[in-house]
């Protein structure tokens, strides 16, 4: 499944981490395959559970 880069880089903005969403931005390709953009956040220690529960909701 793919999402919109854009997806991505917004969500780590919205939780507080500019400097991974500038990466994100730099290193995924647009539109990013979800397993890819895991791999990409779990380089930072980022599951995707995280992000869920960074946002107010729970995995």
């Amino acid at each position: 499944m793919d999402v919109p880069k854009q997806h991505v880089v917004r969500l780590l903005q919205e939780v507080g981490m500019p400097g991974v969403a500038d990466e994100a931005d730099k290193a995924l390709p647009d539109p990013v395959e979800y397993d890819r953009a895991e791999n990409f956040l779990a380089q930072y220690g980022i599951t995707k559970d995280q992000l869920i529960s960074w946002r107010g909701g729970s995995p």
